[in-house]
């Protein structure tokens, strides 16, 4: 019996190989997609989404959430590398041995994506799991009486709050329809909210029910795991219907900006945008280009790091002016911010510091630990020894010491005069007094 498991995993892994040779994935963590219903008879309510994911070369797996033979992991080998989660009312996935909340927790701790999405019937196994992310859906559904489409439930809203790195709002030219529930957004630094709702929105159970919001409501969040890993809310699951995709909303445009809106929300998700790579990273006195594992104190050295950036499927380039580079033992020494310079490839980005080392000996750490909303975290770390001066090569003379050599100096010209003086004056009264004596001496 073992033979044959261990004969089918390796078949298994052998055609995920083989599927990575002849697919090539838009995504840098892979293009296996696992699609959570309540009902796989609503997969028909999305088919616009599924097939904008297909023209991208995902591979669908469609399950309904209730299903037992649903697996995330065999023979500890992943079989998925993405979630859309569609099943915000299914309470037994708690029960579930392989797709309870733990599993998907250890899903994103190693290394894969979701994108959840849910309405204000949301269940308490799935508020259990955003409260994971940090993130709280609410129980009542968004209203406004200004801007909304047929009906108040139904809003409008163009307020983009993420950075050009997630959502691109230059490409889409239609405000979003939205139905759904608002999202409570952690303090946590690595969530982030990316569209919320006009001034005028409020939630409640009715939209007789007027309330007010000191802050505009978020309607979609996300979080980045210290992993680079993206976990995405959505208030909304009519957001991704095909009914929400092709509405005309108003005159300007023929359709909502719904389907440029989830595809970008999507690429971000999923990593085909955002991610970061260091190509390299190196350090060298000034004048040379050896890296040593040692420095003196005080030495000028010259720090660089190659960054690159995945967009529009290829590797380019990153461009960037926040990038910092910290000297740390125990705590930063120096702290300053690379600038980017020419590379002598076209293909990365360079950044570079020019630094002098602090008068302190020891082990030193020059790291750059690069975390910002919007794309995947990056860290370099270097490993450098810095040591005293040997005794041949401390400074003969001290700038700070030449009033101390000026006194000096002065004290023994001020000897060497009063001796001259002191002599001459000494000398002259004896060698008068010996003439003197002399002249008494003859004349007796």
């Amino acid at each position: 019996m073992r033979s044959i498991h261990s004969f089918t995993a390796l078949f298994i892994t052998a055609l995920t190989l083989l599927t990575f040779v002849f697919v090539e994935a838009k995504s840098v963590s892979g293009n296996r997609i696992l699609v959570l219903l309540d009902s796989l008879a609503e997969k028909d309510v999305y088919s616009r989404f599924w097939q904008q994911l297909e023209d991208r070369q995902y591979e669908l797996t469609f399950k309904s959430a209730d299903d037992t033979s649903t697996a995330l992991i065999y023979f500890n080998e992943p079989l998925y590398n993405h979630i859309i989660h569609f099943a915000p009312k299914a309470s037994k996935l708690s029960q579930h041995s392989a797709l309870n909340n733990v599993q998907l927790v250890n899903f994103v701790n190693n290394g894969g994506n979701m994108l959840i999405a849910a309405g204000a019937e949301a269940s308490d196994n799935l508020r259990a799991l955003a409260s994971e992310f940090d993130i709280e859906l609410g129980y009542e559904t968004v209203f406004d009486h200004d801007n909304y489409y047929e009906e108040h439930d139904k809003i409008i809203t163009s307020n983009f709050v993420a950075p050009s790195s997630i959502i691109d709002t230059k490409q889409i030219e239609a405000p979003i329809l939205y139905s759904g529930t608002g999202l409570t957004i952690g303090q946590l630094p690595l969530s982030s909210a990316i569209l919320t709702a006009e001034s005028n929105a409020f939630l409640a159970d009715s939209y007789h029910k007027k309330a007010s919001s000191v802050e505009p409501i978020a309607l979609v969040g996300a979080l980045q795991a210290r992993n680079s890993a993206r976990v995405t809310f959505v208030g909304s699951l009519d957001i991704f219907s095909n009914e929400y995709l092709s509405a005309q909303i108003d005159s300007k445009s023929s359709k909502s900006g719904n389907e440029e809106f989830i595809k970008q929300l999507s690429q971000w998700t999923f990593q085909e945008k955002g991610v970061l790579k260091i190509v390299g990273h190196h350090h060298h006195k000034e004048g040379e280009t050896e890296q040593r594992d040692w420095y003196r104190v005080k030495d000028d050295i010259v720090y660089n790091v190659d960054i690159v950036e995945y967009k529009n499927n290829q590797w380019v380039p990153y461009k960037a002016d926040d990038i910092q580079l910290e000297v740390i033992m125990l705590d930063p020494y120096i702290r300053t911010t690379l600038k980017q310079v020419p590379s002598d490839s076209s293909n990365v980005g360079r950044f570079e510091a020019n630094i002098r080392l602090p008068d302190v000996y020891g082990v030193f750490t020059l790291k750059v630990n690069y975390k910002r909303t919007g794309v995947s975290y990056i860290l370099a770390e270097d490993q450098v020894s810095i040591r005293p001066f040997r005794h041949n090569e401390y400074p003969r003379f001290l700038t700070a010491a030449y009033p101390y050599y000026a006194s000096t100096g002065s004290m023994i010209l001020g000897f060497l005069v009063f001796s001259a003086v002191w002599l001459a004056t000494w000398g002259g009264n004896n060698l008068q007094k010996t003439s003197d004596d002399n002249k008494k001496v003859k004349s007796n």
